[in-house]
């Protein structure tokens, strides 16, 4: 049998996890169902939790060269009431956010699993797997079986082989999904930070800048993210219209004008549905599960890729010994600050993503008004830089 960790999934918490753990002499074979590999995803928020495992893995200087640094989060309603305004500094003097492309990230980290020499089986799907007190048995789609020590389940928040562990848990769709796009930012186009426009819960339009797809793309571009329910995503282009959904957004946000000229082509722009993932615990004895796939969550609060991060780093933390107690420790190593984001997140989607009329009352009130309070703007930053761990008290010690 080999001692290796099978890893399926080499998304940024599957391929962050390999890097960790290979950097600590493991051995590490990563699964991936697609034959070639390319980063699919709306542009990232990278935290300052995530820019510190970043920095642990010698990555920082690559991220902070193809993106862009966001110091603040600024949301309104179209008649100038702001909703959200948080600034990183109020957090601490040197935290700010990073916006970076997906395809930028995941270059940097497959570039260091490369270095690192971990073994890659692309086109390589999992099926299911068996467990016994030695090992775990992965069953490979089309026939075949590979041996490993343990397994790490890294492949989403939708994952087949999540249920076939023995733990309780549910996915649940969101009702509200989004469609998106990187798009070249226009000549003249301001230098823009975090930026979102509300019409009640039942618009949004999200901007952000996420730099440069490689070293050699001199062009920056700006995500933008359009909020949908999730029964009118598939097919909207054909029942709504491109040219339609660029005058909705216009007419929220009449800025917007020139970036979405490039908005030419359906195409263009990518369907993003979300689930709320609930585990009881992440472990099954020599299996693992981790990131969108131990805890997907909405995107409201920018943890995605930051939490997959901090699972890669702590869990390459308790790497010693056993594998059923090391994923025990993870276990109770995460706890604490996974329960606080999940809650977060479903609690506070509503708020901006649905047909609620009270939610956004309570959201414009609360961000508004009440978030010029220290303590309510300080708590604010803290769970956007991604450090709480429970709602009175508790901070994230990486």
């Amino acid at each position: 049998m080999s001692e290796s960790v099978a890893i399926v999934g080499a998304g940024v918490a599957g391929a962050a996890a390999a890097v960790r753990l290979a950097e600590r002499g493991i051995e590490v074979d990563v699964y991936e169902a697609v034959p070639e590999p390319r980063p699919i995803g709306a542009g990232l928020l990278l935290q300052p939790t995530g820019q510190r495992v970043l920095a642990a893995m010698g990555l920082l200087d690559g991220a902070l060269a193809l993106g862009t640094r966001v110091d603040r989060l600024f949301g309104d309603t179209p008649k100038g009431r702001a909703v959200l305004d948080m600034s990183y500094r109020r957090f601490h003097p040197e935290a700010y956010g990073l916006g970076i492309q997906r395809g930028a990230l995941m270059g940097l980290l497959w570039g260091r699993l490369r270095d690192l020499g971990v073994r890659w089986h692309c086109g390589a799907a999992v099926e299911d797997f068996q467990q016994d007190d030695r090992g775990v048995t992965l069953i490979r789609a089309g026939g075949g079986t590979a041996r490993h020590a343990a397994l790490v389940l890294a492949n989403g928040s939708f994952s087949k082989l999540r249920q076939s562990m023995h733990v309780r848990q549910h996915a649940r769709l969101f009702p509200w999904g989004a469609v998106w796009t990187v798009l070249p930012a226009p000549e003249g186009f301001p230098q823009i930070e975090l930026r979102q426009r509300f019409r009640s819960a039942s618009q949004m339009l999200g901007l952000m800048p996420v730099g440069q797809a490689t070293r050699a793309d001199n062009q920056r571009g700006i995500n933008l993210f359009w909020s949908l329910p999730v029964a009118e995503l598939t097919g909207w282009s054909t029942r709504l219209g491109l040219d339609r959904l660029k005058h909705q957004m216009s007419g929220l946000f009449p800025e917007v004008a020139p970036l979405i000229a490039g908005l030419t082509d359906p195409a263009q722009l990518r369907e993003a549905r979300y689930a709320d993932v609930w585990m009881q615990r992440w472990h099954d004895r020599r299996v693992l599960a981790i990131g969108d796939c131990a805890h997907g969550m909405s995107p409201q609060l920018g943890q995605g890729a930051n939490m997959a991060l901090i699972d890669a780093h702590e869990l390459a933390a308790e790497a010693r010994g056993a594998w059923p107690q090391v994923f025990e420790r993870y276990t109770r190593r995460r706890r604490a600050h996974l329960r606080f984001y999940g809650q977060a997140s479903k609690g506070l989607t509503p708020m901006f993503q649905s047909h609620a009329v009270l939610a956004p009352w309570l959201r414009d009130r609360f961000f508004g008004w009440g978030g010029r309070l220290p303590y309510i703007h300080q708590q604010s930053i803290a769970t956007l830089a991604g450090y709480k761990t429970g709602w009175l008290w508790g901070q994230l010690k990486l």
